[in-house]
Order: structure tokens, then C-alpha cells, then sequence
């Protein structure tokens, strides 16, 4: 009798060994399958980086007066390859460079990997791909920007990605805070220009946009809480093609400071990535004792 009973609560189980069609496969982390792969091509850039010759016997370079030691040095000098020594290597980091400007926790991951950015970075004066691929990795992904504008005692706390220079974050900053501050809102084109993977062709339509503030440094703050005037805070000024990466941060957080533009300043609008998608995203307004006190701070 037992043995049947247990016979039957088996079977209403149901016990199978064999995996159900149904059941959820493992969904694969790219993140996880790229660290190796990203460790074998920060170890074969390192490998790559040229290493500077010495010159023989301490020579010089140029023997115009003896033309037999200029001969030999001619024969000993290495001759310049016409193919590219990187061709093969190049090929690998445009691949992952396209990668990359479609993922954030790829980049993550990327900037993660031990001399991946060093390599890039060393290679980069022999290496085109090198060099996209180091200027990649310097672009923040998900930073928080406190802009500041002393005289109109307002201020702004901001979520940025995906921006690379002070010109491309100039306008995405002006169409996240809409009509915030004074001053009309600027073109959609210019905007999708900025933000968009791949943005269409304006067609021939100008793309050159005006500066609406002039955009500094923390330095640039004097002692009583103002900037210099006209072009007396040169020294700190973010120029469109400044790298956003190179604005100096505070407390953990990137600050740029707003004032009056010195004069009419343009520039070309473009993308330095257009494969990679930016944007910038309105957090927190602050009031005027919250940007006092920030301004304080910088002091």
C-alpha cells in the first residue's frame, strides 16, 4: 500500500531530468564576454607602441660635410614601411570603437580593463584608431554638472552622457533647460545634430551656431562671487572644441560657469561621435541661497 502511494505522489510530480523547451534561457552579459577580450587588445596595443631608436654613436642626424658617413647612414637609417604597421590591429579597434559608441556598460567596461586607456592613449600618436579609441573612453557617461550663472544668481544640477566637447553640451544644455534662463530656444536641428545616432543631412541648411553665454572654468570666479569682465577671464574660458572631459569638477561634480558672451562668438556645429547618442538631462533647479552657497565653495 505504501508503495503505491508513493508511486502516485512520483508520478502527480511529474519529475523530469531532462530541461523543459519553455524555460528561460540565460540571457548572455556582452559586458562579462567582452573583459577578455578587452584584456587581449589593451595587452596587443601595449605590445604595439613604438619604441623611440637611439641614434648611432651618439651622431647626428646629418653628415652634409662627409659624404661617406652620410652614405652609411643612410643604409643603417630603418627605411619607412609603405603599408601600415597597424593595419590588422586597426581593423580590431575600429570593430570594438563601433561597439563601444552603441553600449555604455560596454564602455564601462572598457575603461575598467587594466592599461586599456593608457594603451590607447600611448598609441594614439602612431595609430588613428587609437586615437578615436582613447578619445572615446575620456567622453563621461553619466556625470553630474553643476552649472552656475553668478549674475542671474540661478543654477542647475544636471545628468550628461555621451557629450564629448563644451560645444555639443552648449546646446543640448540651452534645450534641457528650455526657458530657464533668458533667450530664445534653440533649433531643433541643432539639437538633433547633437544628440541623435547617425543624424540625417541638414541638406545645405547652415549648421553654425551663436554662443548664448560664455561658458568658464571654476577658476575663473574672483573673490566676490563674479566673473571677470569682456575678456579678462580668457585664461578660464571653455571654448566649443574644449574636450568636456577637461572641465575641472568639484566635490565630484563637473561645474561650469555662465556669463555674458565677451563677443559674437560661432561655431560649426558637428559631432566628434555621431555614433555615439548624448544627452543632458535637467535634475534640480537651485535656488539662490543653494548657488550662493556653491559659489562660496568655489571661493
Amino acid at each position: 500500500m505504501l508503495t503505491r502511494l508513493l508511486d502516485r505522489a512520483t508520478t502527480s510530480l511529474n519529475l523530469r531530468t531532462d530541461p523543459s523547451p519553455l524555460a528561460p534561457q540565460p540571457t548572455p552579459d556582452a559586458g562579462y564576454d567582452a573583459i577578455s577580450r578587452f584584456a587581449l587588445l589593451a595587452a596587443d596595443m601595449i605590445a604595439a607602441i613604438p619604441t623611440r631608436s637611439r641614434p648611432r654613436w651618439n651622431e647626428p642626424a646629418v653628415f652634409f660635410f662627409d659624404r661617406r658617413k652620410q652614405a652609411e647612414l643612410e643604409v643603417a637609417r630603418p627605411t619607412a614601411s609603405a603599408t601600415d604597421p597597424f593595419v590588422e590591429l586597426s581593423e580590431r579597434i575600429a570593430a570594438e570603437v563601433s561597439v563601444l559608441c552603441g553600449s555604455i556598460d560596454l564602455r564601462r567596461v572598457a575603461r575598467a580593463t587594466p592599461g586599456m586607456r593608457n594603451a590607447a592613449e600611448s598609441l594614439a600618436s602612431a595609430c588613428a584608431a587609437a586615437k578615436e579609441l582613447a578619445d572615446l573612453l575620456t567622453v563621461p557617461d553619466d556625470e553630474l554638472v553643476t552649472v552656475l550663472h553668478p549674475e542671474l544668481k540661478a543654477g542647475f544640477r544636471l545628468l550628461v552622457r555621451g557629450v564629448a566637447d563644451v560645444g555639443q553640451f552648449h546646446i543640448l544644455l540651452l534645450d534641457a533647460l528650455g526657458g530657464l534662463l533668458p533667450g530664445p530656444r534653440v533649433l531643433g536641428r541643432f539639437v538633433t545634430a547633437c544628440r541623435s545616432v547617425h543624424p540625417t543631412s541638414t541638406g545645405g541648411v547652415p549648421m553654425t551656431a551663436e554662443a548664448r553665454f560664455q561658458m568658464y572654468a571654476s577658476a575663473a570666479l574672483r573673490p566676490n562671487g563674479s566673473l571677470p569682465d569682456g575678456f579678462g577671464g580668457s585664461d578660464h574660458w571653455l571654448w566649443p572644441h574644449t574636450a568636456f572631459a577637461a572641465i575641472p569638477t568639484c566635490e565630484g561634480e563637473r561645474v561650469v560657469l555662465l556669463g555674458p558672451p565677451a563677443y559674437r562668438a560661432t561655431w560649426e556645429v558637428n559631432r566628434r561621435f555621431p555614433a555615439l547618442a548624448a544627452d543632458v538631462r535637467l535634475l534640480e533647479v537651485l535656488n539662490p541661497s543653494q548657488v550662493a552657497a556653491r559659489l562660496g565653495k568655489l571661493i
